[in-house]
């Protein structure tokens, strides 16, 4: 049964071939792999074309160690129609289970050319059988060892689901029982929506006990993490066939985390595994019951039905049934296979998708009822400069509408691909008022999250968008230059964009004329250039960025060209070619010397 799935580091790696068509064992256990058997383990075998020996199955091949789950990856497993068995040495071998590819994955990867993970349940032989002949490929194995079994489940009975859960919720076994640190995320969650909940299966064997759900979850979290390369456990939610209930993907049971489940579309959905193959196989009144309740509440916390539609943009990618930006229509609860190019969840669980939704309508709580808490987010500002800290603060409000204090709150930006994610973190007052700061160097839209109770539900505030404005500096290398020669001036403009020099010329009484305006060569947003001041006077040069009509400015740089500077060291050039004020034209050459920069008074 699906329990808390971590992701951990690839312990050890089969190795090479050279002539031999599969890596040979490793031979008798070495001092690392005794000192890892206590815990999970990811490890690989390579395959070569020849262990096929030219036909469609090949010969019994031995892994380097023991394993209880395994998949395939490599150029030629698309298509092929890959089956495997597996047996303990001398042992019986199990029933040939599919080798489907995976389908489902995080919405900026490319393509994986891998299978889905299989449970075998203890065992160090297999055979592989395709519809064809293949060249090399690598099985990918993971070990979850007796003793890390026995915890787990030891766990499982031991801690109750429903402690520490949110308000109404139904039990979940969560990630610190049936992971325990054994397969940590690579990164922090991120956050986007849940408008609908997909329904999957795992595509690996039904012949399990309650007892070997826990590492059976935390297998498939280490495939996900260790050799398909994603952040965490693809799944926000796993059930198994009695019913059990486990947290997925870390970052909250009641947050909208988001998934690799169900490419294009893990932003705005959750989504539930069954533990299993469910293609000609029903699932069993347990499971169904056990996400009726649980879809129900999940769809409630965050504001949606479980009964009729709801259109979503999709997001594209490889697996995805729909292009980029289409808007495509699902139910509430719907299957996999109805976003993305899979048979998932299976043609027999498919079926039962109707009769989910019909008790998922009975239990489930109004989405107003389960989210009662109010939570706001004001920016101070709507515009900050570049790099400078954008200024939040907002108010937790219970159930009730009193003040809630004490309570941790998330502030969340919204990324370029809609994932939120948490930049910084405050604490409510006794007036249930909070604020925070974080540098801002990006625009996007914000939110805060908050959790008003332990075991409540966690509470999300409208978004707020505030921009960045250009932050633009400038220096010149003199204020003091002879008529004629070229004055050297750099900065920068962050976030990087084109820019621009506004030459003006003193024409007396306050006023200054315009000479010349220039494009600035900026680039990973820094410029350097000489201007050229061709009639001698004071000079005003602005650099700017923007509009015409509301361009964001530096300092102004003030510089006097002068026609006898013998009393004065030239500045040195920064060459090339430089915009020309005052009429002149021709290639730039340096004057002056180094002196103040920007902001400097002008002097008559």
């Amino acid at each position: 049964m699906p329990d808390r799935l971590t992701r951990r580091r690839l312990l050890a790696t089969g190795a090479l071939a050279g002539a031999a068509a599969v890596v040979p064992s490793f031979g008798a256990p070495g001092p690392l792999w005794a000192a890892m058997r206590g815990r999970p383990s990811s490890f690989s075998m390579d395959v070569t074309g020849a262990a096929f020996a030219g036909g469609r199955t090949t010969r019994v091949l031995r892994a380097p160690h023991r394993f209880d789950l395994l998949g395939v990856r490599g150029a030629g497993v698309r298509g092929a129609g890959l089956e495997v068995r597996a047996r303990p040495l001398g042992g019986a071998w199990s029933r040939w289970a599919p080798l489907d590819v995976a389908r489902h994955g995080p919405d900026d990867r490319g393509p994986l050319a891998a299978t889905e993970p299989v449970w075998v349940g203890g065992a160090q032989e297999l055979q592989l059988r395709a519809r064809r002949p293949l060249g090399g490929l690598t099985v990918s194995f993971v070990a979850v060892p007796a003793a890390a079994r026995s915890a787990a489940t030891a766990r499982v009975a031991r801690v109750s689901a429903t402690a520490s859960q949110a308000s109404g919720a139904p039990p979940i076994i969560g990630r610190d029982v049936w992971e325990a640190g054994r397969c940590p995320p690579r990164t922090d969650p991120s956050y986007g929506e849940v408008q609908l909940a997909f329904v999957h299966h795992t595509v690996s064997a039904n012949e399990y006990t309650a007892a070997d759900s826990a590492g059976i979850v935390l297998s498939i979290c280490k495939y996900h993490r260790d050799t398909n390369g994603w952040n965490d456990l693809g799944y926000n939610f796993i059930v198994d066939r009695f019913g059990q209930i486990f947290e997925g993907r870390a970052g909250g049971v009641d947050q909208a985390v988001i998934g690799a489940q169900a490419e294009g579309y893990n932003r705005v959905s959750t989504g539930i595994a069954n533990l299993g193959t469910f293609s000609d196989v029903p699932q069993s009144p347990a499971a169904l019951d056990a996400m009726a309740r649980l879809i129900g509440w999940k769809l409630a916390i965050h504001g949606a039905p479980v009964s009729g539609t709801v259109t979503v943009t999709s997001g594209g990618g490889r697996t995805n049934r729909f292009p980029s930006g289409r808007a495509v229509t699902f139910q509430r609860i719907a299957g996999h296979r109805d976003g993305c190019s899979t048979a998932c969840p299976g043609n027999a669980l498919y079926a039962q998708l109707p009769e989910i939704r019909s008790r998922a309508a009975k239990v489930a709580p109004s989405p107003a009822a389960a989210a009662a808490a109010q939570l706001t987010v004001a920016a101070a500002t709507r515009q900050v400069p570049y790099g400078r800290s954008a200024q939040f603060s907002g108010r937790l409000l219970g159930a009730d509408g009193r003040p809630v204090s004490g309570v941790r709150v998330n502030l969340q930006k919204q990324g370029g691909s809609g994932s939120f994610t948490t930049i910084a973190r405050a604490t409510t007052d006794g007036d249930g008022r909070w604020q925070a700061s974080a540098p801002w160097r990006a625009s996007g839209a914000v939110r805060a999250t908050a959790r008003p109770a332990p075991g409540a539900a966690s509470v999300r505030s409208p978004q707020t968008t505030v921009t960045v404005g250009a932050l633009v500096t400038a220096k010149a290398a003199t204020t003091r230059i002879q008529a004629g020669r070229a004055v050297a001036i750099a900065g920068q403009v962050r976030p990087q964009a084109p820019a621009r020099v506004l030459v003006e010329r003193d024409a007396g009484n306050g006023r200054y004329v315009r000479v010349a305006e220039t494009a600035l060569r900026v680039r990973r947003g820094r410029f350097a250039q000489a201007v050229r001041l061709a009639k001698p006077g004071l000079y005003r040069l602005t650099v700017r960025t923007g509009p015409a009509r509301t361009p964001t400015s530096a300092e102004p740089l003030f510089v006097r060209a002068v026609r006898d500077i013998r009393r004065t060291p030239a500045p040195t050039s920064t060459g090339g070619t430089g915009a020309t004020a005052g009429g002149a034209t021709g290639p730039s050459t340096g004057a002056g010397t180094p002196g103040s920069s920007g902001g400097v008074s002008p002097s008559r």
